[in-house]
């Protein structure tokens, strides 16, 4: 029998082996790109001779690989799981101090995600932030190990209290620092009619905090970039989740203390805590926030004014963690609206099918 179709109608028309294209990156692909994000943070350590920091993060990266070895043979989950939870193991590590004793982090490590990985047994993530909750067992454990608040009641009320930090030695200056803001004040600001004050680019290279998660903010301002260059829609909560800590830090936060209006200081409160570390690697873990544009604006409304709360101008060496575990009880009461709204609207459909039927 004769062949009725052309060459190029058979290439055209050409059956796929991958029919399915994903809209947005897989667990997998992103976890390898937070990996390869993270190494950078810990090659910076390296850089820095932080040793004790990089100690404390293999304890508890060696501990959750542990945990997920154990679970392994119990379960026999796909072995991508794996690389989800060697990310976890990480993320505790950078949010511990580098004074926190290596043992004591291994255990801590191993038995949130080894008591996670038996409760969530069926899925690799849950509506509890495993890394939020290690952190927070462990500063129960080892308290005295985390530093307190930097800044002091005093400095509170006066318009730049990051200035005075800087000035006082809290947060050290590095040498190129004279250069780049003098260049900055007489190229672009300039033409703002500011002036950034000498120190602001040193504590956005780093803060010097013992807590890893706290120090190198331009690298996670980079990294940013990176996590949500595919889908415009997954940056809504880091964005919202900032900007309302920022209005609130620079309206709100001088009048509670006795100060003046609108003069609160938002860089000290964005460069420090981990703000922006925890903004973008911890609050959108999958599972623990909303899936609608208009409940992820709500939830990054919500963490803004949770982080204002708890955190206040910043320097807190705690408070952002239990900014997210907050959220992510919220996060269910969001999650159960977003389902009834989704069935009402399926029932809305569904009848107006009918009627057009």
């Amino acid at each position: 029998m004769k062949n009725n179709f052309s060459d190029s109608k058979i290439i055209k028309n050409k059956v796929s082996l991958n029919p399915y294209v994903f809209k947005t990156p897989s667990i997998s692909s992103v976890m390898i790109r937070i990996l390869a994000l993270l190494i950078l943070q810990i090659a910076m350590l390296f850089i820095t001779k932080s040793f004790n920091a990089i100690y404390v993060i293999t304890g508890t990266t060696v501990g959750a690989l542990c945990a997920y070895a154990l679970s392994y043979v119990f379960y026999r989950r796909q072995l991508y799981t794996g690389l989800v939870t060697l990310v976890q193991g990480i993320l505790i590590g950078m949010f511990l101090p580098e004074t926190y004793p290596v043992v004591t982090a291994f255990f801590v490590s191993f038995f949130v995600v080894i008591l996670s990985r038996f409760i969530f047994e069926k899925c690799i993530t849950s509506w509890v932030n495993i890394v939020a909750t290690a952190v927070i067992a462990a500063w129960f454990i080892g308290k005295r190990f985390f530093p307190g608040f930097l800044i002091t009641a005093d400095l509170l009320p006066l318009k730049n209290p990051s200035t005075i930090m800087i000035n006082n030695g809290i947060f050290p200056v590095y040498g190129f620092d004279t250069y780049i803001t003098s260049f900055l004040n007489n190229t672009i600001f300039s033409w703002l009619k500011v002036t950034l004050p000498e120190g602001y680019i040193s504590l956005l290279c780093d803060t010097h905090s013992i807590i890893p998660a706290f120090r190198f903010n331009l690298l996670t301002l980079l990294a940013s970039v990176v996590l949500y260059s595919d889908d415009p829609y997954s940056g809504i909560i880091p964005a919202i989740f900032i900007g309302t800590y920022a209005i609130l830090v620079r309206v709100l936060a001088p009048v509670l203390v006795g100060g003046v209006i609108n003069q609160g200081d938002v860089i000290l409160a964005l460069t420090t805590s981990g703000t922006l570390f925890t903004a973008f690697f911890l609050l959108c873990w999958f599972g623990t926030h909303p899936v609608t544009v208009s409940g992820k604006i709500l939830y990054g409304v919500i963490a803004g004014v949770l982080a204002f709360a708890i955190v206040g101008c910043g320097t807190s060496p705690i408070g952002m963690i239990y900014t997210v575990v907050i959220c992510n009880v919220l996060n269910l009461l969001i999650r159960v609206v977003e389902e009834r709204r989704n069935e009402a609207l399926l029932v809305k459909e569904s009848l107006k099918l009918v009627k057009e039927v």
